[in-house]
């Protein structure tokens, strides 16, 4: 025999005030790709332009790349800003300017300069793709810049990241605990709570997190580290609609259903104890550890934060709320 439990939700809503604070990540380098003697010759896409492949030897997430290479003037007349290079792979593609400079003649030393791009993973053994190009075709079929070398660093950080941060303080059992927040292109939000109890038995943790009514994000991401600052579990599309988050623990969780995750696709058990939930937008990639680097996603504007917290049925009859239990199954 088991037991089903719906207990009577008492909606706390949180007004807690955000701390904001504003961090520069490191560049740090994961991959580099070398090469020398490449022309940009016509317009993107022309057969005349010089292209080569690469194998990575990194798979993770990158948010930037570093250029450094020596550039010179084929065809008088031409940009520095012109000759530019695309990157495509199994991640798509990004176009990468690499100099600002105008005019020139003779042999331009150009970087190290990091060129900020939306996130994208690079995966280990994959073979990337890149074609050297003239956004501005001067002469057809002639070629305006050469690089005699260049050397492309893929990494992440480099960027400035504002992280935001509120407490919850300990969660009411059998209540569930709301918080509106915002996030800015590019930033995490840091949110601590207290569960008294472990999340076992008919007991369930649900945390969901959706776009806010006016200016809302359209696509959440989440995740929830333990007290030590472990990683313990993200979530990307699991709630009901949209591309929003859920994160869901114990096997009766009412919160989570068909077509979103569903109960206890989390756990059937989670201890109790002080967790921070990291919130971002599309495409973070989450740390193992809160002492790591995170790469946030783009993705910004209001949300809506629910915490649903319901410990052991054990646990609430030392409260005096067994009488909320409104129905059993038998099999």
């Amino acid at each position: 025999m088991r037991k089903t439990i719906g207990i009577l939700a008492i909606v706390a809503c949180a007004g807690i005030a955000q701390a904001s604070s504003s961090t520069t990540v490191p560049f740090t380098v994961q991959a580099t790709a070398t090469f020398s003697n490449k022309a940009s010759i016509d317009a993107q896409g022309d057969v005349d332009n010089a292209r080569d492949t690469w194998i990575s030897t990194y798979t993770g997430p990158i948010n930037g790349v570093r250029v450094a290479g020596s550039l010179t003037e084929v065809n008088t007349s031409t940009y520095a800003s012109e000759a530019r290079v695309r990157v495509g792979a199994g991640f798509g593609f990004r176009d990468l300017q690499a100099t600002s400079t105008g005019a020139y003649t003779g042999t331009l030393a150009i970087g190290p300069t990091t060129l900020p791009t939306s996130a994208f993973n690079l995966v280990s053994g994959e073979t990337v793709n890149f074609e050297w190009f003239e956004s501005y075709q001067d002469s057809a079929n002639l070629a305006e810049s050469t690089w005699d070398s260049v050397t492309y660093e893929f990494g992440f950080g480099g960027n400035v990241v504002t992280n935001g941060s509120a407490a919850l303080g300990s969660l009411a059992q059998g209540s569930t605990t709301n918080y509106a927040g915002s996030h800015v292109s590019g930033g995490l939000d840091f949110i601590t709570f207290t569960i008294g109890d472990d999340v076992a038995g008919g007991g369930y943790l649900n945390i969901s997190m959706l776009g806010g009514a006016t200016g809302g994000m359209t696509d959440t991401e989440i995740a929830l580290y333990d007290g030590a600052g472990n990683f313990v579990a993200e979530d990307d599309d699991g709630a009901a609609t949209g591309y929003f988050s859920m994160l869901s623990y114990g096997e009766f969780d009412p919160f989570a259903g068909v077509g979103t995750d569903g109960p206890g696709d989390d756990g059937f058990f989670l201890p109790a104890g002080t967790y921070t939930l990291v919130t971002g937008g599309y495409n973070t990639s989450f740390a193992s550890t809160l002492g790591g680097t995170f790469v946030p996603g783009t993705n910004a504007g209001s949300y809506d934060l629910s915490i649903s917290y319901l410990p052991t049925p054990g646990a609430l009859a030392l409260l005096g709320l067994g009488g909320l239990i409104t129905g059993r199954r038998r099999r």
